[in-house]
């Protein structure tokens, strides 16, 4: 086994929540020379990626690209707007829904939780009630596709509720932009964050945000602003949307991935992603029903089109599944995450893995594998 190899050993196959696979295309465009990031047509490359997010996004807003995972984004998001002593209603369901409110806390801010069990999602109805009781709340966090549980949130609903309260709404799309609807400037989301290593089918490293005029308001309106620092929001508006210019050294072959994923999602369109991605993922749904697995979701109609939980059937364990699947077939599952570590296995169907030929030969790989542990 050479070097370059050596981290996917056996693995032939992505079929985790993410990272994903990627394209050839993007592959390519990932080992273009570097370049200078004030050289002009770098700068010129980078708003016009910029642009094609916005597309991606489907808004007016103005779009940032950080330079950084995910998690960037979305402690960004809380720290920039929220001062000491701010109500936040943190919507919980699931480990990344509650890990809002570790941000919460670090920015001396007080989480207001509303929770439910992680198979299941956020009724509006105990949205409009909570804030029935609670007047003060600055605001609202809440992820829209929940990776540990593969369930989905009816942001669409609970968006407008909070907005209609005043309060400011921060949304977690990293692992639904891209493949399922989401409109913020329509669904009244006022930061709505998102990252290159989901259904955007781009390596990690790059956080996207769209940004309202509410979100900028409330940054500004923060008592101590936060400036010359990494997840700082005034600098990235202050440097690159003032006067085209970078708070520090961008990625440069991590920008290149995002603009050719970015072309090939926009040449697909986007309906046609989401029907894709629906597609596949009741293909991987029907296909665990007839191996006899249970989703995990408690129902249907909240399952998440870019990722599958289902229970690890009895009498085996999660690794066991994982490891024979991965070593013996080469396909590369994920497990549970936190709170759902140990009770549930997961399936990743977003972006380029996103595919019927991709999503068969999972579940061919699950068939045998479970047959053989039967056997054992």
């Amino acid at each position: 086994m050479t070097l370059w190899n050596k981290p996917r050993g056996s693995i032939r196959l992505l079929m985790t929540p993410g990272p994903v696979e990627v394209s050839p295309r993007v592959l390519q465009a990932m080992s273009r020379p570097q370049i200078y990031h004030y050289y002009e047509n770098f700068v010129e490359f980078f708003a016009e990626t910029t642009e094609k997010m916005r597309k991606v996004y489907q808004t007016k807003n103005d779009v940032l690209i950080l330079q950084g995972e995910g998690v960037l984004g979305l402690e960004a998001a809380v720290m920039n707007t929220i001062n000491p002593g701010d109500k936040v209603l943190v919507l919980d369901s699931g480990p990344f829904g509650k890990w809002f409110s570790l941000y919460v806390e670090n920015a001396e801010g007080k989480p207001v939780m509303l929770s439910c069990d992680n198979n299941d999602a956020i009724d509006p109805k105990k949205l409009k009630e909570i804030l029935d009781v609670e007047k003060d709340i600055k605001a609202m966090t809440v992820v829209h596709c929940e990776t540990p549980s593969g369930t989905l949130n009816p942001i669409r609903e609970l968006c407008p509720i909070a907005k209609k309260n005043g309060i400011l709404t921060i949304v977690d799309a990293v692992a639904s932009l891209g493949g399922v609807d989401v409109r913020p400037d329509e669904w009244g989301i006022d930061i709505c964050c998102g990252a290159s290593q989901k259904a955007i089918s781009a390596p990690p490293g790059l956080t996207m945000m769209s940004m309202s005029r509410d979100a900028w308001k409330a940054v500004d309106k923060k008592k101590k602003p936060i400036k010359n620092s990494y997840i700082s929001l005034i600098d990235y508006r202050d440097t690159w949307i003032k006067d085209k210019r970078f708070p520090f050294t961008p990625f440069v072959s991590e920008m290149y991935g995002l603009a050719e994923a970015t072309d090939e999602l926009l040449e697909e369109g986007l309906q046609n992603s989401f029907k894709r991605h629906a597609m596949v993922a009741e293909e991987c749904r029907r296909g665990l029903e007839k191996l006899g697995v249970k989703l995990w979701p408690r129902r249907r109609e909240i399952c998440s089109n870019t990722v599958t939980a289902f229970e690890i059937p009895t009498p085996f364990a999660g690794p066991q599944i994982v490891k024979t699947m991965g070593e013996k077939y080469g396909v590369l599952i994920g497990g549970g995450f936190r709170e759902t570590k140990g009770r549930l296995l997961r399936i990743g169907h977003m972006g380029y893995q996103a595919s019927l030929t991709n999503i068969l030969t999972t579940l061919a790989a699950m068939e045998r594998t479970l047959n053989e542990l039967r056997k054992t």
